[in-house]
């Protein structure tokens, strides 16, 4: 299982919460998503905040619904 959110972000106060815990980079997906529309790769806590309204806002136009989780993202997964 990868590190993350279980239910949809309610404020960029618990995204820094969960990301003390999962440490960048994060992936901000949106629960209504495919195609990669409404996901946002987040380096540092600097772009963590434009990054959830980015994905928020594309996740509302294309799907309808805003509501975004995050994820730890791993670029190289061990194989």
């Amino acid at each position: 299982m990868v590190p993350g959110t279980e239910t949809p972000l309610k404020s960029l106060e618990e995204a820094k919460e969960v990301v003390k815990k999962t440490g960048f980079p994060i992936l901000i997906k949106a629960s209504a998503g495919g195609g990669g529309k409404g996901m946002r790769v987040v380096q540092q806590e600097s772009e963590l905040e434009e990054q959830i309204r980015l994905a928020k806002s594309e996740a509302l136009s294309a799907f309808g619904d805003d509501a975004v989780f995050i994820e730890n993202m791993w670029a190289r997964p061990a194989i």
